[in-house]
């Protein structure tokens, strides 16, 4: 086959058959996604994960309003009696359920759009430090592809909830860690770290590998330091509000 026929057959492979290409062949699926030269190629990816946030948010946006009444309550327990009981209209309101699906699917949305864009800038610009000739558009659309497993994830969570009839307060690792009380246990920076560290965000890491290796022609080590950096920094990220806010973990 001639390099002008392998680049025809990639660019009209449809998208279903890319996106199953992310599981068993994720080098063949980056570079298949680079040679179709799309500027909405990202958009493909991103509206699955988010159609896959959107059901887990459904699922458990009953879980969530419970959980979030059971924290309200509790502060209006400490407030004065006259404090409490002006309070607690508003606390109604913003404790129902239009509001908590509203806040959970627009701060979920918010927060994948700015992880994205946070991600494939930390990866252009590293990849630029390392030597890489890369393109931004080009790694936006790789980071963007690479988020796939994410929407496993969702779904995972989503069929969890589902079943079990209950929240998912402590994701990933974070039960080796947890104390059971989920007000002193969102102060803990070592419960957001390990809540991050679960199959999928790791499967997201070893794509992020790939991708590299694919958009800035980097070898697989180099790669693999790049990504490395990117993990460290995505995990002080998510513990920086804790550590701000919270102070140091009990115990």
């Amino acid at each position: 086959m001639t390099t002008g026929e392998t680049t025809l057959s990639t660019e009209t492979q449809p998208m279903w058959r890319l996106v199953l290409g992310i599981v068993d062949r994720p080098t063949a699926t980056f570079k298949a996604v680079l040679a179709r030269r799309q500027r909405l190629a990202w958009a493909v990816p991103v509206l699955i994960v988010l159609a896959c946030f959107v059901i887990m948010t459904v699922v458990s946006a009953p879980y969530t309003l419970q959980l979030a009444r059971e924290q309200a309550l509790r502060q209006l327990d400490s407030m004065p009696p006259e404090q409490a009981e002006a309070a607690r209209a508003s606390v109604e309101t913003f404790t129902s359920l239009p509001v908590i699906l509203a806040t959970g699917l627009g701060f979920g949305t918010l927060l994948f759009f700015l992880g994205l864009l946070a991600q494939a800038a930390l990866l252009y610009f590293g990849a630029l430090v390392a030597g890489g000739e890369v393109n931004f558009g080009q790694v936006f659309t790789i980071s963007a592809w690479t988020r796939l497993p994410f929407a496993l994830g969702f779904l995972a969570q989503a069929v969890f909830v589902g079943v079990s009839r209950r929240m998912i307060l402590y994701p990933g690792l974070a039960t080796l860690v947890a104390t059971g009380d989920f007000t002193q246990d969102s102060r803990n920076p070592l419960v957001a770290l390990l809540g991050r560290l679960d199959l999928f965000w790791l499967w997201h890491l070893l794509l992020v590998v790939a991708g590299l290796a694919v958009v800035a022609r980097f070898s697989r080590s180099k790669s693999l330091v790049l990504t490395l950096v990117y993990a460290a920094v995505s995990l002080a990220a998510i513990t920086l509000p804790s550590l701000l806010f919270g102070g140091a973990p009990a115990g």
